[in-house]
């Protein structure tokens, strides 16, 4: 039910957001950064589940971007989720578990285009996927304590402009844990090797979000550009 719901939200936001942009007449970029929210669904594989989708939980978050340029940005994100799953003890017992996680990623993206509406780049597209890698941290409940573990978050993504100010972005993230104890459960941890999902017997945490932004922190005005430009017409 829960994916479906998510699914729905998805469909949704593109389909809005979609006829809005087809509608919108765009400037060249004049922002150095955006703030933004997102939401979406996630899921973790471990030693209690080895199929992608399998319990998807809500999540949701907020980032700062930072564009060094029209190809190359670095961007914080946070997102709170939690993990689900099932495991059969020593006793032969289902047992069942939720745990609360929150993760925090510092990564460096690539576009494919230069992301901004200019008529004079042969390259420049109002839309362009993205790839992301760089480091995080991922705090979790284990043995009745908080746990602050580091995380390797990569993937993949794309990014619209839907005006002046606004950017729609969809996105896939997996983050690598670098430990094997997301479950909170001392069965399942890497003394026993139970993690058949991955060669490194860690766990991953995975995201699919749409979020929205907003462009902040204005750049200085390229009024030699800008006059030539002019002329030029």
């Amino acid at each position: 039910m829960k994916l479906k719901l998510i699914r729905l939200f998805f469909l949704s936001v593109f389909c809005i957001l979609s006829i809005h942009v087809s509608s919108q007449e765009f400037e060249l970029d004049e922002y150095r950064a955006e703030i933004g929210i997102l939401g979406g669904g996630s899921y973790y594989l471990g030693d209690a589940n080895s199929a992608i989708f399998n319990s998807t939980q809500l999540s949701f978050g907020a980032f700062f971007r930072y564009r060094l340029n029209p190809r190359i940005a670095v961007k914080a994100e946070f997102v709170s989720t939690k993990i689900n799953g099932a495991f059969t003890d020593g006793n032969s017992q289902l047992v069942s578990f939720t745990n609360p996680v929150k993760s925090l990623d510092l990564t460096g993206e690539f576009n494919f285009f230069d992301l901004e509406k200019n008529e004079y780049k042969q390259y420049s597209k109002i839309f362009s996927p993205y790839i992301f890698a760089g480091v995080g941290m991922m705090n979790y409940s284990y043995s009745d304590t908080l746990r602050f573990t580091p995380s390797i978050p990569f993937g993949l993504g794309i990014k619209v402009k839907l005006g002046k100010r606004w950017n729609l972005n969809g996105q896939w993230t997996t983050r690598l844990l670098l430990a094997d104890n997301l479950e909170n459960n001392k069965y399942l941890n890497n003394t026993n090797k139970l993690n058949g999902s991955n060669p490194l017997n860690n766990d991953f945490l995975s995201t699919f979000t749409v979020g929205i932004s907003y462009d902040i922190w204005k750049k200085h005005c390229d009024c030699l550009n800008s006059s030539v430009r002019k002329k030029s017409h």
